[in-house]
């Protein structure tokens, strides 16, 4: 489950937020990791400030997108254009990143996407960058919090290495409040330099690069119809970025430690790189489809994404579907069987959710301790139908 199989959906993650607020570093921070490979678009590539040795070393090919504002072009054909490209199997992407423009619209932005892929990409996540600093200046100006939040799935709280320390967590909370107000479901995470683990957003080398040719090129086996050229997995400047990355993990662990070793409250470092948390559960025999869609339809507090594979029981056979949820987003597809020693599993990914109280409901969800799965209810299978059918 782990490993995303060639030719299934990639995720569309949005990456929007006001002139200045850090897009870019964000952007630079999930090309370093090691084990990513990552699609972007941007609106002009000529005007980002990505290193070109990361991107030659993360991603096959960046596409510009002409014509102003994404959200705003008379004709979206581009942007889908660019997204199928670069969800071709062959590519085995983890996901792929567009960055808008500092004018772009979540919403709008988001409702394009949606309506595009089907099955070859699908939305994975909004995630909206926040100046700690000049919030209240230029985004959050009306009585009434902004409508992007409506749309949004993260608030990504940025440059708090700018403020006190003793102010950081205030003005994350603040802004939290505020967001909450439209939408109670955000995940708010506050950093500097656009320092997000790529854990809680997508799923690091699960894209299984060159594995494959191109849809309709590749059978059940793995073996390609006509030659195509191998992507190449390693470069020089790959390992140069993995030791990087490393290295600047360390030093924000060491940055916020006193002479003592304890963590030091009162310098003016930047915050630590934060870890997404995660909780995995397997189960025996047939899970509780409609147990399961309740947890993706309304995600418990600090949960982002949930991804996973059930055994349902239908009504002459049992049948694994795929399952995932990002935010508010929820997909359902199709999955093929493995060879594991679980019939069902479901990872949960966030930050300060209640491991316990997760844990103890997936493990009644997948049939754990009960037996009796997906006898439970009977609506499941005809909701996870739905879902596939949105997206089919």
């Amino acid at each position: 489950m782990s490993r995303r199989r060639s030719g299934s959906a990639v995720p569309v993650i949005l990456l929007t937020g006001y002139l200045g607020a850090g897009k870019t570093s964000l952007l630079n921070h999930l090309l370093r990791h090691p084990d990513a490979r990552i699609g972007v678009v941007v609106n002009d590539f000529g005007d980002l400030n990505i290193d070109a040795g990361l991107v030659v070393g993360q991603v096959d090919e960046p596409f510009s997108i002409s014509g102003g504002c994404i959200c705003c072009l008379s004709d979206d054909t581009s942007l889908e254009d660019a997204l199928s490209s670069l969800a071709k199997p062959r590519l085995g992407l983890d996901a792929i990143i567009v960055e808008a423009s500092g004018f772009a619209e979540p919403l709008t932005l988001a409702r394009m996407v949606t309506r595009m892929g089907h099955h070859r990409f699908h939305l994975g996540g909004v995630i909206d960058v926040v100046d700690a600093t000049m919030h209240a200046a230029t985004i959050d100006t009306e009585s009434a919090p902004p409508m992007r939040y409506a749309a949004t799935t993260l608030v990504l709280v940025n440059k708090l290495d700018q403020l006190p320390v003793a102010d950081r967590e205030a003005a994350v909370e603040a802004i939290g409040q505020r967001v909450h107000q439209r939408n109670p479901r955000l995940l708010v995470v506050g950093t500097s330099f656009g320092r997000l683990d790529p854990a809680l957003i997508f799923d690091p080398g699960t894209g299984s690069a060159g594995e494959t040719g191109e849809t309709g090129e590749t059978g059940e086996s793995g073996e390609s119809g006509g030659a195509t050229e191998p992507i190449q997995a390693e470069l020089p400047i790959r390992e140069l970025i993995r030791q990087a990355y490393a290295e600047s993990a360390q030093k924000d662990l060491e940055a916020q430690k006193g002479p003592d070793g304890e963590k030091d409250l009162e310098g003016e470092s930047a915050p630590v790189h934060r870890h997404a948390q995660s909780v995995t559960v397997t189960g025996h025999g047939c899970a509780d489809a409609d147990a399961v869609l309740d947890l993706l339809e309304d995600l418990p507090a600090g949960v982002y994404r949930v991804k996973g594979s059930i055994l349902v029981a239908e009504s002459t056979r049992h049948r694994i579907y795929g399952a995932q949820a990002v935010g508010p987003n929820v997909y359902v597809s199709s999955a093929v069987p493995q060879e594991t020693t679980w019939d069902s599993a479901v990872v949960v990914i966030g930050e300060s959710f209640d491991e316990e109280a997760i844990r103890a409901r997936l493990e009644r969800a997948l049939g754990n301790g009960s037996g009796s799965g997906g006898a439970e209810r009977s609506g499941g299978v005809e909701r996870l139908r739905h879902y596939l059918r949105l997206h089919s």
